[in-house]
């Protein structure tokens, strides 16, 4: 009689691997984008280059150097380019409003003003390292002067986290550093730096914009921050992590965006529109700083994309490992 227990044992361990397979990270590269992916589900993609503008909207709101989709584990989008409301906005970004550079003052935000932009320049790297994966990109922060003058060099450093899947983590690293022998003077305003926007369809019921298309679809949406504070008190908090949620087709998503100890004026102050689904981390609040080559802006945000309400237990307590594990390590 055979013993068909080794035989089934290789067949168990050969499922097995191929599970965990179907279910590691992978950098998928293409001339446009770089996506990681999970068990061929999209976790956030790159745009090296921007898609082209819908219908209706001028191409001077086309934008690379960005992140979207960002998706939950079911596939469900939670940023939003070339919003009607905002076309400027671009899924996950960066950009300072209120600067003077040479003299000259230059809004990389606002693209329609035609004074600066943010743009894709090269790919560092990619990488696969054990169990987390991403990549490293060089943005350009470029004044619309006659000639064109490249500002700053950005460098994110994307990196996605092995999880339980039951959600989605990755991290954002940015070093925005002076090209020039000239500085960058960020003003005092009150909003600027690293960007989320969601979905159109959360926009509120009050906004202006939403009020001018009857047919939109229209779903619930919220701020909660780690003090608790809703997007109207939350507004210019100093707060750890902010957490965007709403409904999409009903169900509940949430990403949540985590701000660490040492990053500049930590921590940091926050924008919350009051309207809108879109906040960022935005150290101008609190006055004005330079960008030289002596003083890089560097910091460092996580976040965590989830099919669910958000648990402010939990965000908490992902928030105090995150920062125990970069004190753990130096």
């Amino acid at each position: 009689m055979w013993n068909t227990l080794p035989l089934l044992v290789c067949l168990a361990n050969a499922c097995l691997a191929n599970a965990v397979a179907a279910q590691s990270l992978q950098v998928v590269e293409t001339e446009n984008v770089i996506t990681v992916e999970r068990g061929g589900k999209i976790v956030v993609t790159y745009n090296k280059v921007s898609p082209p503008a819908p219908s209706g909207i001028d191409k001077v709101y086309e934008r690379s150097g960005c992140l979207h989709p960002v998706a939950t584990p079911l596939g469900r989008t939670v940023t939003e380019m070339f919003p009607f409301d905002h076309p400027h906005q671009h899924g996950i970004f960066s950009a300072w409003v209120r600067t003077t550079y040479d003299g000259q003052t230059v809004d990389f935000w606002n693209l329609a003003g035609g004074t600066g932009r943010v743009l894709h320049e090269r790919v560092v790297s990619t990488f696969q390292k054990g169990d987390v994966a991403g990549f490293e990109v060089d943005l350009i922060h470029r004044a619309e002067t006659k000639p064109p003058v490249d500002v700053l060099r950005e460098r994110w450093k994307i990196t996605v986290q092995p999880t339980d899947e039951t959600y989605h983590c990755f991290d954002l690293e940015t070093t925005q550093a002076a090209i020039t022998g000239k500085p960058l003077t960020v003003s005092k305003h009150h909003y600027g730096g690293i960007v989320l926007r969601g979905p159109t369809r959360w926009l509120t019921a009050k906004d202006n914009d939403a009020r001018k298309y009857l047919d939109l679809v229209r779903e619930p949406s919220e701020f909660v921050n780690d003090l608790g504070s809703d997007r109207l008190k939350g507004n210019h908090q100093h707060a750890k992590w902010v957490a965007l949620s709403g409904r999409i087709n009903g169900k509940p998503v949430c990403i949540a965006v985590l701000s660490h100890a040492e990053n500049p004026r930590a921590p940091q102050a926050t924008r919350l529109h009051p309207t809108k689904p879109y906040f960022c981390f935005a150290p101008c609040i609190d006055g004005t700083f330079l960008i030289d080559r002596d003083h890089p802006f560097k910091a460092r945000y996580r976040y965590l994309v989830k099919d669910a309400e958000p648990d402010s237990q939990w965000i908490n307590q992902q928030w105090e490992t995150w920062v125990g594990e970069r004190d753990t390590a130096r």
